[in-house]
Parts: C-alpha cells; structure tokens; sequence
C-alpha cells in the first residue's frame, strides 16, 4: 500500500501524497506575504525551472527538486521575518487552538511528530502509518489523506480563532508546502527544521522554551545534531 502515490494540485503546487508517509508541512496566516512579492518569488522559480526543462539535463528532477526547496526557503524566510500581514498566532488564546485542533487528531489520522507554531505561520510533522496499523485489512476508501486534514485542522481552528478575534473572513491562506519524507535522514531534518525555526528566527533561545513548540516524547532521544541543517527538506 505504500507505493499507491496520490497527485494532487493545490494552487500552483503539485502535491504528491504517498499512502501511510509522513510529511513536513507549512502553513500560514491569510496576507502574511503580500501577493505582489509571492508572485515574483513563484515567477522567479517558474522561469528558472523552465530553463531547465528546456536544457533538459541528465539530472533534471534533481535540479527542479532544489530549485523548489530554494523557493521554500526563501519564502519561509519571508514567514520568519513577519514584516506583513497579521501575526495571530503570537496570541496565546490563538496559538493554543491552534495547537488544540493539531492535538485532536493525533493517534487516529497520524501519529503527531513535532510542530511549531509562529507569529504567522505553522510547522507540522505528521505520520500518517497509523491509519495503515489500525485499517486490517487496509481499505483505501477509510483512509484520511493529508487535504482533509489539513481541512480540519485549518478550518476548526480559523473558525474558533476568528470568533476571539472578532472577525470574520479568511485566517489561514489556501495553500499549503508539504515534503514528502524520503528516509531517516531526511526525517531527522524536518523534525530539527521544525523545532529550531523558534530559534532561527530568534523567537527563543532553545526551542523547549516556546510554549508552541512540541516534540514527541517518543523522538526526543533522536541524535538531533544538525540544527541547523535542513537542505534535505
């Protein structure tokens, strides 16, 4: 069942979501990046991507696999800065329904991993195997796939958030950025990826300081000795 690959396509970014993986995800808050800048970030990507499918070189899936992981780190650099749009989630109020809804569905959807929460974005990863442990036999049509999720999560908590602040309308943008993880190496770095970005963004000091930040006591004997690595994501 692990080989049953699922394409999907949110917005401008295709998302491949393999029965049973785990996966690092970003999300973010509604206008923390204004569009005009977005834009000319996904155009740069766009044009140098078109490069090479036009060269067309032996390892091109590789050369579009970073060209994509640069894009990422440019525009979560953007999220870290939080010079635009609103910072919600910095609200303890917020940020805890936030976390609540992210809780909820851990041990029946995926076995939750780490997460992080910012001023105006999210870090999560997520283990989806267990779906796969406790459908026997397996039957794809029980399975909860990673858009529904995501759905869950985002629309519960945009809905209970806005009714603290007051408002209406959009909370989180549409899309989503997840990575697919390929093996334990890569896992070991969106894990450190997700629980250090408090500490590259100088949120804090050591990422057991913020009260958001939460690592699964079953992965915390890992060797997380790269924390600043993270050009496997």
């Amino acid at each position: 069942m692990r080989k049953q690959l699922k394409t999907e396509h949110t917005r401008r970014l295709p998302h491949f979501h393999r029965v049973g993986a785990t996966f690092f995800i970003t999300t973010h808050l509604y206008g923390s990046i204004p569009k005009v800048v977005l834009k000319k970030l996904q155009r740069k990507r766009d044009e140098q991507i078109a490069i090479v499918n036009q060269l067309n070189p032996p390892d091109k899936n590789k050369q579009i696999y970073f060209l994509n992981q640069t894009f990422f780190y440019e525009f979560d650099k953007l999220l870290d800065a939080a010079q635009n749009g609103p910072t919600y989630l910095d609200i303890p109020e917020v940020a805890s329904i936030v976390a609540e809804e992210i809780r909820k569905h851990n041990g029946v959807f995926y076995n939750l991993v780490s997460y992080t929460i910012m001023p105006n974005h999210l870090h999560l990863v997520l283990d989806f195997s267990i779906q796969l442990r406790n459908n026997i036999p397996f039957k794809i049509e029980h399975y909860t796939n990673l858009s529904k999720v995501m759905k869950l999560i985002k629309g519960t908590s945009s809905f209970r958030a806005n009714k603290i602040l007051g408002q209406s309308g959009k909370f989180w943008s549409i899309s989503y950025h997840d990575r697919y993880i390929r093996n334990y190496h890569h896992f070991l770095g969106a894990v450190n990826y997700t629980i250090n970005n408090v500490v590259k963004a100088k949120i804090a000091t050591h990422w057991m300081n913020h009260p958001y930040t939460w690592l699964n006591p079953d992965y915390q004997k890992l060797k997380l000795i790269f924390p600043n690595r993270s050009k496997d994501l």
